[in-house]
């Protein structure tokens, strides 16, 4: 007998999704890993206030970078409140996202060993620039035609979260042209996408 089904439930779905979201956001924690090392006999306060601070690149970094993780994650939620199921297509873009969600990781470590190396940062905000075009990719495709979503969801609900969605493409786009003047300045940029999706949040309320 021929399956009939026109597409799959989301809850698999956001379940990995969400599981692999908490995997990247553990991993960055790795960079750190000759912290967790046998402990330096002999070393005085000031020995391991220098040693933090050779640290501090690395913590900036992560810091950075697990925002940037819960960032995606939200907008992420956010899309699938409104998907009520996917077929084999979205499920692949999906997918695609979430390979570039896991390489966070990787390209964060190689930004905090060498932030101030071009090609590091642009590393970085490429790997940022994929996940988020992806994603947008991924609403676009659901969207359409009301393809996925409520038929009564309207065009303006559909624009805002498209505007979202575009946010983290839109600044690292932004990030890779000014990291080719300052790396560190183009990196820094993303410091400011949560404080947009408040205002944005907040005027929407208003």
């Amino acid at each position: 007998m021929m399956d009939t089904d026109t597409g799959f439930k989301t809850g698999r779905i956001e379940a990995l999704s969400d599981g692999i979201f908490a995997i990247a956001m553990t991993i960055l924690i790795l960079s750190f890993e000759t912290l967790f090392k046998q402990p330096v006999t002999g070393m005085t306060e000031t020995d391991l206030i220098a040693v933090m601070r050779e640290y501090l690149p690395d913590l900036l970094h992560y810091v950075e970078s697990f925002i940037i993780l819960g960032v995606f994650w939200y907008l992420h939620h956010r899309q699938f409140h409104f998907i009520k199921k996917v077929d084999a297509i979205a499920l692949f873009i999906n997918i695609l996202g979430l390979m570039f969600i896991a390489l966070i990781p990787f390209s964060a470590v190689i930004l905090g060993d060498y932030g101030n190396i071009r090609f590091a940062a642009i590393l970085f905000e490429c790997n940022l620039l994929f996940a988020g075009l992806t994603f947008f990719g991924h609403w676009v495709y659901v969207v359409h035609g009301h393809r996925f979503v409520n038929k009564e969801m309207d065009g303006s609900t559909i624009r805002f979260y498209g505007k979202r969605n575009m946010l983290m493409p839109a600044v690292s786009l932004l990030a890779v042209l000014v990291s080719l003047l300052n790396p560190r300045i183009g990196v820094s940029l993303y410091l400011a996408v949560p404080f947009i999706l408040i205002l944005w949040k907040r005027r929407d309320e208003q």
